[in-house]
Protein backbone atom coordinates (compact mmCIF):
# COMPACT_ATOMS: atom_id res chain seq x y z
CA UNK A 1 0.00 0.00 0.00
CA UNK A 2 2.87 2.29 0.61
CA UNK A 3 4.69 1.38 -2.48
CA UNK A 4 0.93 2.53 -4.45
CA UNK A 5 1.12 5.43 -2.43
CA UNK A 6 4.91 6.59 -3.15
CA UNK A 7 3.97 5.93 -6.83
CA UNK A 8 0.95 8.25 -6.82
CA UNK A 9 2.64 11.05 -4.93
CA UNK A 10 5.49 10.85 -7.49
CA UNK A 11 2.95 11.18 -10.31
CA UNK A 12 1.31 13.54 -8.49
CA UNK A 13 4.60 15.06 -8.14
CA UNK A 14 5.45 15.05 -11.96
CA UNK A 15 2.45 16.71 -12.72
CA UNK A 16 2.87 19.54 -11.00
CA UNK A 17 5.16 20.29 -13.68
CA UNK A 18 2.97 19.82 -16.20
CA UNK A 19 2.47 23.69 -17.63
CA UNK A 20 5.85 23.99 -17.52
CA UNK A 21 7.05 20.93 -19.27
CA UNK A 22 4.07 21.60 -22.24
CA UNK A 23 5.72 25.50 -22.56
CA UNK A 24 9.53 23.53 -22.80
CA UNK A 25 7.69 21.15 -25.37
CA UNK A 26 6.38 23.99 -27.72
CA UNK A 27 9.73 26.01 -27.33
CA UNK A 28 11.66 23.53 -28.42
CA UNK A 29 9.54 21.34 -30.89
CA UNK A 30 11.16 22.78 -33.74
CA UNK A 31 14.41 21.73 -32.78
CA UNK A 32 16.56 19.11 -33.52
CA UNK A 33 15.31 15.34 -32.70
CA UNK A 34 17.01 13.57 -29.76
CA UNK A 35 17.82 10.12 -31.89
CA UNK A 36 17.65 8.34 -28.42
CA UNK A 37 13.78 8.91 -27.97
CA UNK A 38 11.46 6.83 -30.93
CA UNK A 39 8.31 6.92 -31.57
CA UNK A 40 5.67 4.50 -33.43
CA UNK A 41 1.52 4.16 -33.97
CA UNK A 42 1.36 7.96 -35.45
CA UNK A 43 1.56 8.35 -39.97
CA UNK A 44 5.14 8.72 -41.32
CA UNK A 45 4.20 12.46 -42.08
CA UNK A 46 3.59 13.25 -38.16
CA UNK A 47 6.35 11.38 -36.67
CA UNK A 48 8.79 14.14 -36.87
CA UNK A 49 6.60 16.66 -35.67
CA UNK A 50 5.61 14.08 -32.69
CA UNK A 51 9.53 13.10 -32.14
CA UNK A 52 10.79 16.84 -31.66
CA UNK A 53 7.72 17.65 -28.73
CA UNK A 54 8.52 14.20 -26.92
CA UNK A 55 12.14 15.03 -26.78
CA UNK A 56 11.93 18.25 -25.92
CA UNK A 57 9.89 17.55 -22.87
CA UNK A 58 11.80 14.34 -22.34
CA UNK A 59 15.13 16.40 -22.26
CA UNK A 60 13.60 18.82 -19.46
CA UNK A 61 11.96 15.99 -17.39
CA UNK A 62 14.87 15.59 -14.13
CA UNK A 63 16.96 12.60 -14.12
CA UNK A 64 16.25 11.63 -10.54
CA UNK A 65 15.33 8.57 -8.94
CA UNK A 66 12.19 10.82 -7.02
CA UNK A 67 10.77 11.13 -10.64
CA UNK A 68 8.78 8.72 -12.66
CA UNK A 69 10.07 10.22 -15.75
CA UNK A 70 8.17 7.10 -17.96
CA UNK A 71 4.98 8.20 -16.34
CA UNK A 72 5.68 11.84 -16.81
CA UNK A 73 6.22 11.36 -20.42
CA UNK A 74 2.86 9.22 -20.72
CA UNK A 75 0.94 11.67 -18.95
CA UNK A 76 2.71 14.92 -21.17
CA UNK A 77 1.96 12.70 -24.34
CA UNK A 78 -1.23 11.78 -23.62
CA UNK A 79 -2.36 15.55 -22.87
CA UNK A 80 -0.66 17.11 -26.28
CA UNK A 81 -1.92 14.08 -28.39
CA UNK A 82 -5.21 13.39 -28.05
CA UNK A 83 -7.01 11.02 -29.94
CA UNK A 84 -4.12 8.31 -29.42
CA UNK A 85 -3.94 5.90 -25.93
CA UNK A 86 0.02 5.95 -25.09
CA UNK A 87 2.49 3.56 -23.90
CA UNK A 88 5.66 4.45 -22.94
CA UNK A 89 8.72 2.08 -22.08
CA UNK A 90 13.06 2.23 -21.65
CA UNK A 91 14.93 0.33 -24.00
CA UNK A 92 18.73 0.65 -23.15
CA UNK A 93 17.57 3.80 -21.03
CA UNK A 94 15.92 5.44 -24.42
CA UNK A 95 11.73 5.84 -24.32
CA UNK A 96 9.69 4.13 -27.05
CA UNK A 97 7.00 5.78 -26.91
CA UNK A 98 3.82 3.59 -28.87
CA UNK A 99 0.71 5.73 -29.74
CA UNK A 100 -2.81 3.27 -30.54
CA UNK A 101 -5.84 5.41 -32.26
CA UNK A 102 -8.87 5.27 -29.51
CA UNK A 103 -11.04 3.21 -31.60
CA UNK A 104 -14.29 5.46 -30.65
CA UNK A 105 -12.45 8.75 -32.80
CA UNK A 106 -11.35 6.59 -36.03
CA UNK A 107 -14.04 8.33 -38.41
CA UNK A 108 -13.08 8.37 -42.22
CA UNK A 109 -12.29 11.59 -43.12
CA UNK A 110 -13.99 13.51 -46.74
CA UNK A 111 -11.88 15.21 -48.99
CA UNK A 112 -12.79 18.23 -51.16
CA UNK A 113 -10.60 20.20 -53.38
CA UNK A 114 -12.16 23.59 -54.43
CA UNK A 115 -10.60 24.60 -57.89
CA UNK A 116 -10.59 28.00 -58.39
CA UNK A 117 -12.39 30.01 -61.65
CA UNK A 118 -10.26 29.21 -64.38
CA UNK A 119 -11.14 29.21 -68.36
CA UNK A 120 -11.09 26.64 -71.15
CA UNK A 121 -7.29 25.26 -71.57
CA UNK A 122 -6.49 26.28 -67.73
CA UNK A 123 -9.49 24.92 -66.00
CA UNK A 124 -8.79 21.55 -68.34
CA UNK A 125 -5.12 21.39 -67.03
CA UNK A 126 -6.47 22.24 -63.20
CA UNK A 127 -9.06 19.11 -62.97
CA UNK A 128 -6.14 16.79 -64.25
CA UNK A 129 -3.90 17.97 -62.12
CA UNK A 130 -5.90 17.09 -59.29
CA UNK A 131 -7.35 13.64 -60.51
CA UNK A 132 -5.90 11.68 -58.23
CA UNK A 133 -4.64 14.70 -55.06
CA UNK A 134 -7.86 13.82 -53.00
CA UNK A 135 -6.73 9.76 -52.62
CA UNK A 136 -3.21 11.03 -51.90
CA UNK A 137 -4.74 13.29 -48.94
CA UNK A 138 -6.81 10.82 -47.81
CA UNK A 139 -3.82 8.27 -47.69
CA UNK A 140 -2.45 10.57 -45.22
CA UNK A 141 -5.13 10.86 -42.55
CA UNK A 142 -7.04 7.72 -43.20
CA UNK A 143 -5.20 6.23 -40.22
CA UNK A 144 -5.80 9.50 -38.05
CA UNK A 145 -8.03 9.73 -35.12
CA UNK A 146 -10.42 12.64 -34.88
CA UNK A 147 -9.44 14.28 -32.28
CA UNK A 148 -5.64 14.28 -33.52
CA UNK A 149 -6.58 17.07 -36.21
CA UNK A 150 -7.09 19.44 -33.65
CA UNK A 151 -3.28 19.41 -32.93
CA UNK A 152 -1.85 18.06 -36.08
CA UNK A 153 -2.79 20.60 -38.52
CA UNK A 154 0.47 22.41 -39.57
CA UNK A 155 2.30 19.32 -39.36
CA UNK A 156 -0.80 18.02 -42.13
CA UNK A 157 -0.74 21.12 -43.79
CA UNK A 158 3.29 20.82 -44.69
CA UNK A 159 2.37 17.35 -46.05
CA UNK A 160 -0.34 18.46 -48.23
CA UNK A 161 1.79 21.13 -49.30
CA UNK A 162 4.34 18.37 -50.68
CA UNK A 163 1.87 17.30 -52.66
CA UNK A 164 -0.10 19.99 -53.91
CA UNK A 165 3.84 21.58 -55.28
CA UNK A 166 4.54 18.30 -57.03
CA UNK A 167 1.48 18.37 -59.05
CA UNK A 168 0.70 22.27 -58.96
CA UNK A 169 3.62 24.68 -58.27
CA UNK A 170 3.18 28.15 -58.00
CA UNK A 171 -0.32 27.40 -56.50
CA UNK A 172 -0.93 28.44 -52.82
CA UNK A 173 -3.61 26.63 -50.78
CA UNK A 174 -5.69 27.04 -47.35
CA UNK A 175 -6.47 23.90 -45.34
CA UNK A 176 -9.92 24.23 -43.14
CA UNK A 177 -10.48 21.58 -41.30
CA UNK A 178 -14.42 20.87 -39.92
CA UNK A 179 -15.08 18.38 -37.17
CA UNK A 180 -18.56 17.05 -36.00
CA UNK A 181 -19.60 13.80 -34.51
CA UNK A 182 -19.96 11.60 -36.94
CA UNK A 183 -17.71 13.21 -39.67
CA UNK A 184 -14.33 15.12 -40.77
CA UNK A 185 -14.16 17.31 -43.65
CA UNK A 186 -11.34 18.88 -45.28
CA UNK A 187 -11.53 21.42 -47.64
CA UNK A 188 -8.73 22.60 -50.00
CA UNK A 189 -8.82 25.78 -51.92
CA UNK A 190 -6.55 27.14 -53.79
CA UNK A 191 -5.36 30.13 -55.19
CA UNK A 192 -2.13 31.23 -57.18
CA UNK A 193 0.71 32.68 -55.87
CA UNK A 194 2.35 36.24 -55.91
CA UNK A 195 4.22 35.53 -59.23
CA UNK A 196 1.77 35.15 -62.14
CA UNK A 197 0.90 36.04 -65.33
CA UNK A 198 -0.41 39.28 -66.49
CA UNK A 199 -0.08 39.90 -69.57
CA UNK A 200 0.85 37.27 -72.76
CA UNK A 201 2.53 39.09 -75.88
CA UNK A 202 2.57 36.95 -78.46
CA UNK A 203 4.62 37.93 -81.62
CA UNK A 204 4.25 36.06 -85.25
CA UNK A 205 7.00 35.80 -87.84
CA UNK A 206 6.46 34.94 -91.40
CA UNK A 207 8.16 34.92 -94.81
CA UNK A 208 4.98 33.23 -96.41
CA UNK A 209 2.38 35.43 -94.98
CA UNK A 210 2.08 38.93 -95.31
CA UNK A 211 2.28 41.25 -92.62
CA UNK A 212 -1.60 42.36 -92.44
CA UNK A 213 -2.29 38.55 -92.44
CA UNK A 214 0.12 38.21 -89.49
CA UNK A 215 -0.93 41.17 -87.69
CA UNK A 216 -4.90 39.35 -87.78
CA UNK A 217 -3.02 36.65 -86.50
CA UNK A 218 -1.73 38.09 -83.60
CA UNK A 219 -4.93 39.65 -82.91
CA UNK A 220 -7.26 36.43 -83.02
CA UNK A 221 -4.50 34.37 -80.90
CA UNK A 222 -4.76 37.32 -77.93
CA UNK A 223 -8.31 36.06 -76.79
CA UNK A 224 -6.99 32.12 -77.43
CA UNK A 225 -4.63 32.51 -74.76
CA UNK A 226 -6.63 34.83 -72.46
CA UNK A 227 -7.18 31.77 -70.36
CA UNK A 228 -3.49 32.08 -69.38
CA UNK A 229 -3.72 35.31 -67.81
CA UNK A 230 -4.19 34.98 -63.56
CA UNK A 231 -2.25 31.50 -63.42
CA UNK A 232 0.87 31.20 -61.97
CA UNK A 233 4.42 30.98 -63.47
CA UNK A 234 5.59 28.33 -62.35
CA UNK A 235 2.38 26.33 -63.47
CA UNK A 236 2.24 27.93 -66.25
CA UNK A 237 5.82 26.54 -67.29
CA UNK A 238 5.21 22.95 -66.44
CA UNK A 239 2.68 23.31 -68.86
CA UNK A 240 4.54 24.89 -71.86
CA UNK A 241 4.35 22.30 -74.24
CA UNK A 242 0.45 22.35 -73.36
CA UNK A 243 0.54 25.80 -74.43
CA UNK A 244 2.42 25.32 -77.39
CA UNK A 245 0.29 23.10 -78.76
CA UNK A 246 -2.72 24.67 -77.94
CA UNK A 247 -1.36 28.15 -80.07
CA UNK A 248 -0.49 25.43 -82.97
CA UNK A 249 -3.49 23.96 -83.46
CA UNK A 250 -5.29 27.14 -83.19
CA UNK A 251 -2.92 29.10 -86.12
CA UNK A 252 -2.98 25.59 -87.96
CA UNK A 253 -6.50 25.82 -88.48
CA UNK A 254 -6.94 29.26 -90.19
CA UNK A 255 -6.96 29.72 -94.21
CA UNK A 256 -4.35 31.72 -94.26
CA UNK A 257 -1.95 29.15 -92.80
CA UNK A 258 -3.36 26.12 -93.86
CA UNK A 259 -3.52 27.21 -97.33
CA UNK A 260 0.06 28.38 -98.11
CA UNK A 261 0.60 24.86 -95.93
CA UNK A 262 2.63 26.77 -93.68
CA UNK A 263 4.48 24.36 -90.99
CA UNK A 264 3.68 26.67 -87.56
CA UNK A 265 6.74 26.23 -84.39
CA UNK A 266 5.17 27.76 -81.47
CA UNK A 267 8.03 28.77 -78.49
CA UNK A 268 6.52 30.10 -75.16
CA UNK A 269 8.37 31.89 -72.73
CA UNK A 270 6.71 32.21 -69.34
CA UNK A 271 7.00 35.27 -67.34
CA UNK A 272 4.82 38.05 -65.55
CA UNK A 273 4.43 39.28 -69.31
CA UNK A 274 5.00 36.08 -70.82
CA UNK A 275 6.02 35.85 -74.60
CA UNK A 276 4.96 33.47 -77.54
CA UNK A 277 6.61 33.29 -80.32
CA UNK A 278 5.49 31.63 -83.33
CA UNK A 279 7.11 31.38 -86.46
CA UNK A 280 4.96 30.26 -89.76
CA UNK A 281 6.41 29.69 -93.24
CA UNK A 282 5.83 27.78 -96.02
CA UNK A 283 8.76 24.79 -96.72
CA UNK A 284 7.75 25.72 -100.57
CA UNK A 285 6.35 28.97 -100.82
CA UNK A 286 7.51 32.97 -99.80
CA UNK A 287 4.73 35.73 -100.28
CA UNK A 288 5.58 39.54 -99.43
CA UNK A 289 3.92 42.49 -100.91
CA UNK A 290 5.40 46.04 -99.90
CA UNK A 291 5.34 50.00 -100.42
CA UNK A 292 8.35 51.93 -100.61
CA UNK A 293 9.33 55.89 -100.58
CA UNK A 294 12.18 57.61 -101.24
CA UNK A 295 13.69 60.55 -99.69
CA UNK A 296 16.90 62.95 -100.63
CA UNK A 297 17.34 60.89 -104.36
CA UNK A 298 15.79 62.96 -107.51
CA UNK A 299 14.03 60.61 -109.68
CA UNK A 300 13.06 57.78 -107.47
CA UNK A 301 9.09 57.92 -106.41
CA UNK A 302 7.36 55.95 -104.56
CA UNK A 303 6.92 52.55 -105.64
CA UNK A 304 4.81 49.40 -104.69
CA UNK A 305 6.15 45.67 -104.95
CA UNK A 306 5.35 41.69 -105.00
CA UNK A 307 7.71 38.81 -104.13
CA UNK A 308 6.59 35.41 -105.25
CA UNK A 309 9.56 32.79 -104.13
CA UNK A 310 9.11 29.06 -104.67
CA UNK A 311 11.94 26.18 -103.03
CA UNK A 312 11.47 22.86 -104.46
CA UNK A 313 12.62 19.97 -102.24
CA UNK A 314 16.43 21.60 -101.41
CA UNK A 315 15.46 23.69 -98.49
CA UNK A 316 18.46 25.89 -99.18
CA UNK A 317 17.85 26.87 -102.77
CA UNK A 318 14.66 28.92 -103.89
CA UNK A 319 13.13 30.40 -107.21
CA UNK A 320 11.67 33.41 -107.03
CA UNK A 321 9.79 35.77 -108.79
CA UNK A 322 9.44 40.05 -108.18
CA UNK A 323 7.09 42.65 -109.84
CA UNK A 324 7.85 46.61 -108.91
CA UNK A 325 5.38 49.18 -110.13
CA UNK A 326 6.24 52.78 -110.08
CA UNK A 327 3.31 54.97 -109.46
CA UNK A 328 4.31 57.61 -110.43
CA UNK A 329 3.76 56.86 -114.23
CA UNK A 330 2.83 52.96 -113.46
CA UNK A 331 6.31 51.67 -115.20
CA UNK A 332 6.51 47.70 -114.39
CA UNK A 333 9.68 46.17 -113.61
CA UNK A 334 10.57 42.15 -113.63
CA UNK A 335 12.57 40.19 -112.10
CA UNK A 336 13.29 36.16 -112.20
CA UNK A 337 16.16 35.19 -110.24
CA UNK A 338 17.40 31.75 -107.96
CA UNK A 339 19.03 32.12 -104.67
CA UNK A 340 21.13 29.82 -102.11
CA UNK A 341 21.06 30.28 -98.30
CA UNK A 342 24.27 30.07 -97.95
CA UNK A 343 23.89 30.52 -93.92
CA UNK A 344 21.30 31.48 -91.39
CA UNK A 345 19.24 33.99 -93.22
CA UNK A 346 21.91 35.37 -95.38
CA UNK A 347 21.13 34.78 -99.56
CA UNK A 348 22.95 34.91 -102.72
CA UNK A 349 21.83 34.54 -106.10
CA UNK A 350 21.31 35.36 -109.46
CA UNK A 351 18.43 36.94 -111.35
CA UNK A 352 17.50 38.68 -114.62
CA UNK A 353 15.69 42.22 -114.59
CA UNK A 354 13.29 43.54 -117.71
CA UNK A 355 12.97 45.64 -119.21
CA UNK A 356 17.07 45.98 -119.34
CA UNK A 357 17.19 42.18 -120.15
CA UNK A 358 20.18 42.32 -117.75
CA UNK A 359 21.66 40.16 -115.28
CA UNK A 360 22.22 41.13 -111.48
CA UNK A 361 23.93 39.00 -108.86
CA UNK A 362 22.32 39.55 -105.21
CA UNK A 363 23.20 39.01 -101.98
CA UNK A 364 21.00 39.55 -98.94
CA UNK A 365 20.29 39.07 -95.02
CA UNK A 366 17.10 39.27 -94.23
CA UNK A 367 16.11 37.87 -90.56
CA UNK A 368 12.50 36.89 -90.17
CA UNK A 369 11.96 38.55 -86.99
CA UNK A 370 11.41 42.04 -86.56
CA UNK A 371 13.39 45.15 -84.53
CA UNK A 372 16.61 43.77 -86.53
CA UNK A 373 19.05 45.50 -88.89
CA UNK A 374 19.19 44.11 -92.05
CA UNK A 375 20.97 44.39 -95.51
CA UNK A 376 21.05 43.96 -98.98
CA UNK A 377 23.51 44.41 -102.41
CA UNK A 378 22.48 44.23 -106.13
CA UNK A 379 25.34 44.60 -108.97
CA UNK A 380 25.04 43.99 -112.65
CA UNK A 381 28.48 43.67 -114.56
CA UNK A 382 27.14 44.73 -117.82
CA UNK A 383 25.17 47.99 -116.43
CA UNK A 384 28.37 48.55 -113.82
CA UNK A 385 25.19 49.64 -111.60
CA UNK A 386 25.31 48.74 -108.03
CA UNK A 387 22.30 49.20 -105.69
CA UNK A 388 22.17 48.17 -101.79
CA UNK A 389 20.36 49.28 -98.47
CA UNK A 390 21.00 48.78 -94.95
CA UNK A 391 18.19 48.82 -92.80
CA UNK A 392 16.45 48.60 -89.72
CA UNK A 393 12.81 46.65 -89.48
CA UNK A 394 11.29 49.02 -86.63
CA UNK A 395 7.86 46.52 -85.91
CA UNK A 396 5.74 44.44 -88.49
CA UNK A 397 5.11 47.07 -91.26
CA UNK A 398 7.64 49.87 -91.04
CA UNK A 399 11.47 49.79 -91.82
CA UNK A 400 13.53 52.23 -92.51
CA UNK A 401 16.61 52.34 -94.63
CA UNK A 402 20.07 54.17 -96.29
CA UNK A 403 19.87 53.41 -99.41
CA UNK A 404 22.22 53.56 -102.04
CA UNK A 405 21.76 53.46 -105.99
CA UNK A 406 24.95 54.81 -108.39
CA UNK A 407 22.63 55.00 -111.17
CA UNK A 408 20.78 58.63 -109.93
CA UNK A 409 23.17 61.99 -109.40
CA UNK A 410 22.18 61.70 -105.79
CA UNK A 411 23.11 58.14 -105.06
CA UNK A 412 22.78 58.49 -101.12
CA UNK A 413 18.92 58.82 -99.51
CA UNK A 414 16.84 57.27 -97.11
CA UNK A 415 14.08 54.71 -98.01
CA UNK A 416 10.78 54.28 -96.02
CA UNK A 417 8.85 50.74 -96.34
CA UNK A 418 5.64 49.52 -95.46
CA UNK A 419 5.45 45.79 -95.43
CA UNK A 420 1.82 45.14 -96.75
Amino acid sequence: MLTVKRKAKLISDSAKCFNVIIIFALIFSFSSPCHALSVSGVPAWLESAVTRSLSAVWSEIPDSPEIDREGTLTLVASRLFTGYSVRVKLVNNSPEVNFSPIKSEMIKPEIKLIAPELRNMAAKWFNSDIASMDVEIFDLVKELPQNAFTWSDEALKEAVSKIINNKLPGWEFSQQIFLSENSTLININFRPGTDMILAVKPALYSRTIPSMFRSDLEAKLLPELAPLIGIPVKWAELHKNDIERAAREFLEDKHSVENLKADVNINFSPGKISGINANVDSKRFTFQMWVAAYAGIEGKYPEAGIFFGYRPDLNWAEIYAELIFSLNDFDLTRRLGARFELFNNFWAGVEVQWPENEYFIRAQYIPVKIRRPYGWWRWSPNLKQHEAAIGYRIDEHVSIEIYYNDSNNDKIGLRGMWHL
